[in-house]
């Protein structure tokens, strides 16, 4: 009966880690979470962007255009949804259309371009 409660409670916190420690996958993932975080005006969008980008760009320069992407959505009423249109996934890249409605029905399609890195999929820049 010992055995069972302990094995119980192993799988318990095995199962409460893995959740916790769960991440954006996909490229998918990745990008609606991105643009998610620009609408609150999270600063941790920029933890989802590949380092030769903040490098190259500079973190307070892209800071200060995070702020002002936000305001613009939250101008259109934030975001109501994200749908990714097209999806070309390589080996350590990927690129994906996506179309952003937002919240007083206006629409938008963009681009993103996503580079592994680590391991972990990261917004890079768009061509």
């Amino acid at each position: 009966m010992k055995n069972i409660k302990t094995l119980s409670i192993f799988f318990f916190a095995a199962a409460l880690i893995y959740i916790g420690c769960g991440s954006a996958s996909t490229p998918a993932d990745v990008a609606k979470d991105f643009f998610k975080r620009i609408e609150k005006n999270d600063k941790s969008a920029l933890d989802l962007m590949s380092s030769k980008v903040v490098e190259g760009i500079g973190r307070e320069k892209l800071e200060k255009g995070l702020e002002k992407e936000s305001e613009k959505i939250k101008e259109k009423g934030g975001i109501s949804s994200i749908e990714v249109i097209e999806e070309k996934i390589e080996e350590e890249s990927a690129d994906l259309k996506l179309k952003i409605v937002y919240g007083n029905g206006t629409e938008k399609t963009d681009k993103a371009k996503l580079v592994k890195e680590d391991g972990k999929w990261k917004i890079g820049i768009s061509k």
